[in-house]
């Protein structure tokens, strides 16, 4: 068995959003919300319980990459409060013995380092209920710590609840708890919804415990900013800037240099090995992953690519669900599209277009050219202007040429089409047959060429 439970809190629309999504499936960082805070939880030995509201099948389809997590569900058809929202997972929480962890599925910002602390703090406390907390300046929006004289916590008051004195207390609820099952489980039996939103408060659990004489206490994250909850379309933007920064200092941390970390925008599971260089309003998008010294120059857009070390990517390419091989050179303005993959030792030039297309060590597509559904042999050598017309109207079709082919300058190669090894097209040719290897084909339409 699990040694936790953990619940996270997804049911919400987030009108506020002003948008068709729910809050929770925007992305920061270019991950959706809800995956930073399940990431949190990836080291522990946790059953995750997730309960969802609007948008369900489209929050289960987001999460479908938790492959290796203990991941469930559960509905909660009306929004009647958070305490109302956890007793959704009723059956799940009879079932454990041992503490739940309850958090929130709009929190990004906070780290999976805090959650291992707080958790370690609640089992070494022996704690019946802990409380995460944070101290804000301005705590506007939040509900607040109430404290006895000697610092034991009696109460969390909401805030359109509290009078002005309890306005003023500084520490606030994050919304995190760590509770024993059992506790948890009879206060849902047991509350109420006697509050001015007539709504089911998880916040009223601490009264709860206090009176049964639980052993409570709190648990003040160092950095505030982690419990920042996003609600808003301004509040998503803040939470981008923390995420990104937060990115970017871990790869100077790896190794990797940056030129100017403000202007450079690098997605949550991008991964970066050391020595490579990163320039100035660069986008590394998805599940990018990037080699060894390497270097991305300026106004390059690199999303779900993975490019091996020692590759240069020229200035104001983007590459897209596709691979670039060791030592290749690609761009300036070249433009990979989704399913192509290029080997080691290539070049794929200014202006170069592919899109599901191979090409093969040492081959070259130097400029100006389109290719797509193509297979490109090893150093084949495609001439300037080069069109690869794999598309009849109706139906897509594919181009294969073989080893050290050479295709002359503004060739049309007209699919379905086979090149053999060594074969030559002639400048301006229009390929409509097969060539056999060591042919060279030449004019509109292309003939064998005989000396």
């Amino acid at each position: 068995m699990a040694d936790f439970l953990s619940i996270i809190l997804a049911a919400g629309k987030g009108t506020r959003m002003k948008s068709e999504k729910i809050k929770i499936l925007h992305k920061a960082a270019g991950k959706v919300i809800i995956k930073h805070v399940i990431y949190t939880l990836e080291d522990l030995s946790t059953k995750i319980i997730n309960v969802v509201g609007y948008q369900k099948k489209e929050v289960e389809l987001a999460l479908n990459d938790f492959q290796d997590l203990d991941m469930n569900y559960v509905v909660q058809e009306k929004q009647l409060g958070t305490g109302h929202a956890v007793k959704q997972a009723s059956e799940y929480i009879t079932n454990h013995s041992g503490p739940v962890l309850i958090l929130y599925g709009d929190t990004p910002l906070l780290r999976k380092e805090t959650v291992a602390e707080f958790v370690e703090e609640h089992q070494k406390n022996k704690s019946d209920l802990t409380v995460m907390t944070a101290v804000f300046s301005n705590p506007v929006g939040y509900g607040r710590i109430l404290k006895d004289d000697s610092g034991e916590l009696t109460a969390i008051v909401e805030e359109k609840d509290a009078d002005q004195d309890i306005k003023k207390i500084q520490e606030v609820n994050s919304g995190v708890y760590c509770v024993d099952s059992k506790l948890l489980g009879v206060f849902l039996k047991n509350m109420d919804n006697n509050n001015s939103q007539a709504e089911y408060y998880l916040t009223d659990l601490i009264e709860f415990a206090v009176e049964r004489r639980k052993n409570i206490n709190t648990f003040t994250v160092p950095d505030s900013e982690e419990i920042i909850g996003i609600n808003t379309r301004r509040q998503l933007a803040d939470a981008e800037k923390v995420l990104r920064k937060r990115i970017i200092n871990k790869h100077f941390d790896n190794g990797v240099t940056i030129i100017d970390p403000e202007n450079t925008y690098i997605d949550a599971e991008v991964i970066i090995a050391r020595d490579t260089i990163i320039y100035p309003f660069c986008y590394l998008e998805g599940k990018t992953i990037i080699g060894e010294n390497t270097v991305i120059n300026p106004h390059c857009r690199l999303q779900n690519a993975e490019i091996a070390s020692n590759v240069n990517i020229l200035s104001n390419s983007i590459i897209r669900d596709s691979s670039v091989g060791e030592n290749t050179n690609v761009g300036p303005f070249a433009y990979l599209r989704p399913g192509s993959k290029v080997a080691d030792n290539c070049k794929i030039g200014d202006f170069v277009e592919l899109k599901k297309t191979e090409v093969k060590s040492g081959a070259k597509v130097p400029h100006l050219c389109y290719a797509g559904d193509a297979e490109i042999g090893e150093r084949t050598n495609i001439g300037a202007g080069t069109i690869f017309a794999n598309y009849d109207g109706e139906k897509k079709h594919k181009t294969k040429i073989g080893k050290d082919v050479f295709i002359g300058s503004d060739s049309i190669l007209i699919a379905p089409l086979k090149i053999g090894n060594n074969a030559k097209t002639a400048a301006g040719s229009v390929v409509t047959k097969d060539i056999e290897k060591n042919k060279t084909v030449m004019g509109v339409p292309a003939r064998i060429y005989k000396k």
